[in-house]
């Protein structure tokens, strides 16, 4: 024990008297490469003072409770190990701050703090051996070590977390908003800055500027780091943040660094896809071609992205070209797509004087995907409305401020999908009330700064529910939207005695569903009545519809059924070394990997060679018709199905034969990303060994923006059932 103590005492001394001697010569300090990677120790060293200082308080608080003798022999021995330790987290953290990229200010008080830690445990172990009549002392100073330990950690904190890191969770109200993402939203603001935000701003933030980076202020941003601009553009394959996110994790430039959420396939494709087209932060969303392979990249980002806070429905008619959209868009006509992959249209005109109705002859070559059209402030006359009448699907019409008159409203009867139209600033009046009464499907009507009056509704109606806003009161009777449908089931696997349970917050609405893999509608599906049960993955699709409401959309929920449990798995393929996951039991534990990590243990990833595997039963095999499959479709991220899968099976490895070989269908276009299942009926059977095979796509499709690449294939569980 002396020997120890001896050591201990030295060692402390020779840190304590280099500590000392680096801070006060700092400025003129460079520190050798090997002396930096020590540095980087300190995040791991950090816990040990902390623990063991209130170790130390604690049991200086009960020492009443121990033995005399026995109790100053550890609580010396704690406080020798307490100050060893506050001491080498010291002089790491030092070497630690040498690396530069913090704020000056926060990294100055952290430093003097935490050596501030180190100093007061070498004088709490001083005061403890050679001074022990001096209790007050001691006791104060230990006091002042524990605050001073909660201090250095809040600087510490902020440096690595940013300000006010822990205290974030209570402070709601003060997190940066949700951005309402609409087609007039820019790119950059959408899409860019969300995974920069999620990847990059907890190194490369206002109070911890990795390699002087500060990616959350914008013009800090463009200003780049100490290599200069990250990227440039038009010049993706030579700008730094794409170089850095491409190197592999085990290089010491990759970006993130190893252990850091890293970016995923999609994100590194839309960045260099957004830097290779000039990086423009200002253009907006629906200013790019809906079949552009960035604005595709985009979509596959942005979570459920929506483009209009309009509610969206589905159309049965299909989408125009992009060839005949840019041909019909001028400076002074927009057509755009409504949503987000749907085929309806929205047009609109701007500057008057500029106004030409040969362009709103042009919108006859999409009269069948039109569905909104603002015409306000437009020198349109009665005799274009026939015009108008002929574009059938329109949903909305906007002529505020036209010259039409109540002669032409009659032939806007036959819009049979007409929910609205704006008659704001026209010279209609009270007389166009029973016209409107004949329109089929219309609702809304705006009359603000007309001569029609509330009090000219009285019978003029014929018991149609039509509302007309006058400007100048809430319009109560406006159709909402429904939110779509609720699954109760925190499980997406199902037992034998597990059902689907759905629900909805708004009373009397019902629930529609199919289990078939087609769409639900608000007509003909099932009613959800009670719990849904099932007996192999099933892909459930729901819609809300009430009365006077809008239904929802629809929603897509995969479950998975448990069926009979494996007793063993062994990989013939390994998995990718980036995506290995907990190994072969991952495929029989029946847990299930998340779309948004592919890096959980849950998944095994598969690109160069098949998915190969050996699944047992070793002891009283069952019987088995059914196999699924459960895998990731991620497309942005060239995650895809299989393009073929074998099932082996026989006694054991080395006696089995094909049981079915199977092509699951491939996607035709980008889709959001699931976790989906392939069911594959086999001839029923007993055996105690199956193997699986699951070859990734070897080269993606003409239309994918990764064309010509491998795909990848990701697993995360089989199921077997009867």
């Amino acid at each position: 024990m002396k020997l120890f103590i001896k050591i201990i005492s030295n060692i402390i001394v020779f840190v304590q008297v280099a500590l000392i001697f680096l801070l006060c010569f700092q400025q003129k300090m460079i520190l050798p490469l090997w002396l930096q990677s020590a540095g980087r120790l300190h995040p791991m060293l950090l816990h040990l003072p902390i623990g063991l200082l209130v170790l130390a308080a604690l049991l200086w608080l009960f020492r009443k409770n121990f033995d005399s003798k026995a109790f100053d022999s550890l609580f010396l021995f704690l406080l020798y190990f307490t100050a060893l330790t506050a001491s080498l987290t010291a002089l790491m953290g030092f070497f630690l701050s040498k690396e530069g990229g913090y704020n000056d200010d926060i990294l100055a008080l952290h430093k003097w703090t935490g050596a501030g830690v180190s100093f007061l445990s070498c004088i709490i172990l001083l005061l403890f051996q050679y001074w022990p009549h001096h209790q007050k002392l001691f006791v104060f100073s230990l006091f002042v070590s524990l605050l001073a330990v909660i201090v250095a950690g809040h600087y510490g904190a902020t440096l690595t977390h940013g300000e006010g890191y822990v205290l974030e969770p209570l402070k709601g109200n003060e997190k940066e908003p949700e951005i309402a993402i609409t087609d007039t939203t820019d790119l950059f603001t959408a899409a860019i800055r969300p995974i920069l935000k999620s990847k990059c701003f907890s190194c490369h933030n206002d109070q911890k500027a990795k390699g002087q980076l500060v990616m959350t202020n914008i013009e800090q941003l463009l200003k780049g780091g100490k290599n200069g601009p990250i990227w440039i553009g038009g010049d993706a394959v030579n700008s730094h943040i794409i170089q850095y996110i491409n190197l592999s994790e085990e290089e010491k430039k990759h970006m993130p660094p190893s252990g850091k959420p890293q970016l995923n396939e999609a994100e590194k494709a839309l960045l260099f896809a957004w830097i290779q087209a000039g990086a423009d932060r200002e253009k907006y969303l629906k200013s790019y071609n809906p079949q552009d392979s960035l604005f595709i990249l985009a979509s596959a980002i942005i979570n459920q992205f929506k483009v209009s806070e309009e509610p969206q429905i589905s159309y049965d008619f299909k989408a125009a070209s992009a060839k005949t959209i840019a041909a019909i868009n001028t400076p002074f006509c927009v057509v755009s797509p409504l949503y987000l992959n749907a085929p309806a249209l929205s047009a609109e005109f701007f500057v008057r004087e500029k106004f030409d109705y040969k362009n709103l002859e042009h919108l006859l070559s999409v009269k069948e995907q039109l569905v909104t059209l603002n015409l306000s402030n437009m020198p349109v006359k009665d005799e274009d409305l026939k015009l108008i009448a002929g574009f059938a699907n329109l949903e909305k019409l906007n002529l505020n401020n036209t010259s039409i008159s109540n002669k032409a409203i009659v032939e806007l009867a036959k819009l049979q999908k007409l929910v609205s139209i704006s008659l704001e600033g026209t010279k209609v009046d009270k007389q166009i009330i029973p016209i409107l009464s004949e329109f089929p499907s219309l609702t809304k009507v705006f009359v603000w700064n007309t001569d029609i009056e509330e009090k000219d509704m009285t019978g003029q109606l014929q018991g149609k529910h039509i509302a007309f806003d006058f400007g100048y009161q809430p319009d109560s009777s406006e159709v909402l939207k429904l939110n779509v449908p609720i699954v109760k089931n925190e499980n997406f696997i199902l037992s034998d005695h597990d059902s689907i349970v759905l629900t909805h917050s708004l009373p009397g609405t019902i629930i529609r569903y199919t289990i078939d893999g087609t769409q639900p509608d608000s007509v003909l599906s099932p009613v959800y009545h009670n719990p849904v049960t099932i007996k192999s993955y099933t892909a459930l699709k729901a819609i809300a519809v009430k009365a006077g409401w809008y239904g929802s959309g629809v929603v897509s929920y995969n479950f998975f059924s448990k069926g009979f449990k494996p007793d063993a798995a062994e990989l013939i393929n390994p998995s990718d070394n980036q995506y290995k996951g907990g190994g072969a039991a991952i495929l029989i534990d029946s847990k299930k990997g998340s779309i948004d990590n592919l890096k959980d243990s849950a998944w095994l990833g598969f690109r160069e060679k098949p998915f190969n595997a050996f699944i047992f039963f070793n002891k009283n095999p069952p019987t088995v018709n059914k196999i699924t499959i459960s895998y990731a479709k991620i497309i942005g991220a060239y995650i895809m199905p299989p393009v073929s899968l074998e099932i082996w099976a026989g006694e054991d490895k080395n006696h089995l034969r094909l049981l079915k070989k199977y092509y699951p269908l491939q996607p035709l276009a980008m889709e959001a990303g699931t976790v989906e299942g392939i069911n594959i009926m086999v001839p029923a059977g007993a055996y105690q060994c199956y193997k699986i095979v699951a070859s990734p796509v070897s080269k993606l499709p003409a239309w994918h923006p990764g064309k010509g690449d491998r795909g990848w294939f990701f697993i995360d569980e089989i199921f077997f059932n009867q």
